[in-house]
This record gives C-alpha cells, sequence and structure tokens, in this order.
C-alpha cells in the first residue's frame, strides 16, 4: 500500500495536477511544461436540451390586377425539441498552446408542426383576413405540400389521416432522429495572460474545423413498409472551418468578456447541398457560413481561492450573421418528398415532368413513391434544402460557472435567443447571361434555376420565418487536470 502511494505520488508531481489561470471560462486554455505544471488535461460532459418555436408565414397574392398587392399571412407553427451530450478533451501541448476535439452526441431530436390559432379572438376564413389558419385556410395545405389530413411519421403503421379532426391544431409530425452530425477539432493559443502578466488581458486565439461524420438527413413519406434509414439520421454533410479570438480581464469580482468568430461552411461528399448547374443558373450551392459576437462578464459574489472555490454569475449578449447559402430551414421537412415539388433538376426536360400527374397518383396512392414514375422519367423527389436569406440571430445568456476544489468546474445556465424574420425559400429564376434575352431567363434552357420550384420560389409564394423563441439550458462539468 506504501508502494502504491508513493507511485501515486510520483504520478501526480509529474502531471503536475494543478488548478488552471484564474481566468473567465472563454479564456480557459490548458498549458503544459511550465515551471510548476508539467502537463495540463481537461475533461469535460457537457447535456444541452434545447426548445425552439417558430412561426411559419406565407406570402399571399391574389393574383387579380386591381389587388396585387404580396402581403405575408400567417400558416403554421414549427416546434423542435433536442437533446445533445457533448463529450469534450482539451490537451496542453506547450505553453499557453492547447488542441481540443469535442463530439456532439444528439440524442433525440423531435419537431412537428401546428396551424397558428395564436390569436385571442380566432377568425378562420379566406386569407388574408383571416387572424386564425386551419385545413379550409392553409396556403400549405392549399398548394398540397402536405396532405388535408396530415403526416405523422412516428406512426409507420399508418401516417397518413392521423389528424382527421376538422378542429385539429398539430398536421404534421416528423421522425424522431438521433446521432451524429460533426466532430468538432481545433487549437488555442494564449497570446496573453493575466496570471503571468498581472497588467495585462487575457487573450486567446483560435482555429477550429467542424467536419461532417454523420450520413445526410433526408426524409421520405413511404415509412409504412420500410423506414427510410435517412429519416433518423440528424447529419447535414457540412464541413466549417473558420477562426476565434476570445479575450477577458480579472478586476476584483469583475472578470467582463469578448468573443468573436467566423466559419466558413463548405459541402461535403454525400450531401444534398448539390450543383446541378455547371454554367451558374443556380446560383448558391454551398450552406450558409456564420460569423458572430459574444460579449459579457462574469460576476463573482464568492470566492476562496485558497481553496480553489469560486461562484461566478454569467450575463453575457450575442450576435451572428447567417449568411450567403442555402440550409436545411424550419419547413424542409415539410417540403421534402413531397409530390406538390416533384421536378427535374436539368431544365432542359422540365417538360417531360408532369407534377399535377404526380400529385394525382400520390392522392391515389398515400406513400407511394410511384408518383415520381407517373410523372415522368424524368420526375425527381424534391430533397428540402432550399436557398435562405440571410439572418441574424441575436442572444442573451445567463448562467452560473463555478469552481469546485482543484480540480472541478461546473457550468450551468440558459441562452435565450431569436432570428430576424427572413425567407426559407428564396431561389432566384436564374442567369439571363447566356441567352438571346440578357433580361430574361428562357423556359427550358439551362439559364432557368434547376432547384428553383415554383411553387415556394415564385413571389407570393414564398415562406418566410418569423417570431423565433429558442431557449437552450445547459449543464457541464470538466475536470482540469
Amino acid at each position: 500500500m506504501r508502494k502504491l502511494s508513493c507511485l501515486l505520488t510520483v504520478l501526480g508531481a509529474f502531471a503536475g495536477l494543478s488548478a488552471t489561470a484564474e481566468a473567465a471560462e472563454v479564456t480557459r486554455v490548458a498549458s503544459s511544461f511550465e515551471d510548476d505544471d508539467v502537463f495540463d488535461l481537461h475533461f469535460g460532459v457537457a447535456y444541452n436540451y434545447q426548445f425552439k418555436r417558430a412561426a411559419i408565414l406565407r406570402e399571399w397574392n391574389s393574383g387579380q390586377a386591381a389587388d396585387n398587392e404580396t402581403q405575408l399571412v400567417k400558416d403554421l407553427i414549427y416546434r423542435q425539441q433536442r437533446h445533445t451530450l457533448t463529450p469534450t478533451l482539451e490537451i496542453g501541448v506547450w505553453h499557453d498552446l492547447a488542441v481540443y476535439v469535442s463530439l456532439p452526441v444528439i440524442l433525440s431530436d423531435q419537431r412537428d408542426y401546428s396551424f397558428d390559432k395564436r390569436a385571442d379572438d380566432c377568425v378562420f376564413g379566406d386569407q388574408p383576413n383571416a387572424t386564425c389558419v386551419n385545413k379550409d385556410n392553409s396556403t400549405t395545405i392549399r398548394d398540397q405540400i402536405i396532405p388535408r389530413d396530415g403526416f405523422d411519421a412516428t406512426n409507420t403503421a399508418a401516417p397518413f389521416r392521423q389528424f382527421t379532426g376538422p378542429g385539429t391544431d398539430l398536421i404534421f409530425k416528423a421522425p424522431n432522429r438521433k446521432g451524429l452530425d460533426q466532430l468538432h477539432v481545433g487549437v488555442k493559443y494564449g497570446i496573453l495572460n493575466q496570471d503571468k502578466r498581472s497588467h495585462m488581458p487575457n487573450w486567446i486565439i483560435g482555429a477550429e474545423g467542424r467536419f461532417a461524420v454523420g450520413r445526410a438527413q433526408t426524409f421520405r413519406r413511404d415509412v409504412t413498409v420500410d423506414v427510410p434509414t435517412g429519416n433518423s439520421r440528424v447529419g447535414r454533410r457540412i464541413h466549417e472551418l473558420g477562426f476565434w479570438t476570445a479575450l477577458s480581464r480579472r478586476y476584483r469580482f469583475l472578470d467582463p468578456f469578448f468573443v468573436a468568430y467566423w466559419r466558413q461552411s463548405i459541402r461535403a461528399s454525400g450531401s444534398k447541398f448539390q450543383d446541378f448547374s455547371g454554367e451558374g443558373a443556380q446560383g448558391d450551392i454551398n450552406p450558409q457560413s456564420q460569423a458572430g459576437m459574444s460579449f459579457g462578464g462574469e460576476i463573482v459574489p464568492w470566492e476562496r481561492k485558497s481553496k480553489n472555490l469560486k461562484v461566478a454569475i454569467v450575463l453575457a449578449g450575442s450576435a451572428d450573421l447567417h449568411y450567403g447559402g442555402r440550409g436545411y430551414s424550419e419547413v424542409w421537412e415539410l417540403l421534402a418528398d413531397s409530390p406538390s415539388l416533384v421536378g427535374s433538376y436539368d431544365p432542359t426536360q422540365a417538360n417531360n415532368c408532369n407534377r399535377d400527374a404526380a400529385i394525382a397518383f400520390a392522392a391515389d396512392n398515400p406513400g407511394d413513391p410511384g408518383y415520381l414514375e407517373a410523372g415522368g422519367n424524368s420526375c425527381q423527389p424534391f430533397e428540402g434544402v432550399t436557398e435562405l436569406q440571410d439572418y441574424g440571430t441575436f442572444g442573451f445568456q445567463s448562467g452560473l460557472n463555478m469552481h469546485l476544489g482543484k480540480y472541478a468546474r461546473l457550468q450551468l445556465g440558459v441562452n435565450l435567443s431569436t432570428d430576424t424574420r427572413h425567407f426559407v425559400t428564396a431561389a432566384g429564376r436564374g442567369d439571363a447571361a447566356g441567352g438571346s434575352d440578357p433580361d430574361r431567363v428562357e423556359p427550358n434552357t439551362r439559364e432557368v434555376n434547376p432547384v428553383r420550384r415554383d411553387v415556394i420560389d415564385n413571389v407570393g409564394r414564398r415562406y418566410v420565418v418569423d417570431d423565433v423563441i429558442s431557449a437552450l439550458g445547459y449543464l457541464q462539468f470538466m475536470l482540469t487536470f
């Protein structure tokens, strides 16, 4: 027993089991080969629960010459619940230099859609005068994007005609998803360290890659015989490469901080971000990229440095920009595999796909993928990925950061955010530069955008997301050896 105790003492001294710098959590970095700290390793596990709600609006245009104004009308309410478990490992490789890796595991992702009946005094009837929505005035039902009696992907025995009541709210339930999307790998370096130079702030710069590891999520409605494997996936097949920086400066019981980042998105192999146009008529191909910042501070009302105990209150705000690309929007599963959106990704063959015949077949044979053949040999299913308008996300974070001794830390809190109103079906008509008329996209030519679908991309038919509320609760426990 004494030999074992001596061995553990020697190993502990060699590993340098010392506490990390007393900086804000955003500027924490594992540092090795210091005089009093030979090796640093940080290991943590985080659990997140996210609830998101958004209003799905639709452009409305009567098409009448006397009243040709386009306006937004209510349609659906989107709800999502996601549970995520994320193990993280960070290893110090030199003075204030560390590499890190994390793997978010999505335990459950559930989404559903219901008619928008949030008005205090519901008035149904014709759009745009209605204040509430039902089967009779929903534009999504009108355009046969989803069946009149809805769809429930969680009921594999009978997914169709599950919402037959005239007063029903719920109209579409997406499948339950789980699995892997991305692996996060990065390196960070502390340019400045307040513990080493007390008159300077803590300043970290980092580079990070988020690499697609999960297979692409898809959605198919033929779930009665054999549930398509893509219906249970969460992968987007997106690589993200970028840089970030963080600064903090502790002064007595205040520790203000600032974080900024930029990530460029790149479509990975096997993704649904496909290039169907060799001449540029498609427009955006890659997924949206992101840039953003957060700012706030830790307020330390109680601390005992001698015992490495601390309680800090975290208050922060954030702003993010999503720009320049396509994506899986809040309506992607409504659109995916909809007979109403059947078409050809070769604009020169568009006339060989009969949309009306495909819709008629699907109405008579719910869930039968034969609607593609019924429409013609050029018909292909719509995958749901659409061109998105640039938009911003603004958030507020409140939480607690606690040091529970020399090696243990606990973080918990909530992040509330909202998105600015933006179009989620915004594909352009194409590129007229290559034709005989430079001001007009000529039908049935390579000038036409191959991913455009008039029923959702025409002005007066486009989908809009608004009134977004996202609440993310987080809990992370970390060991800092």
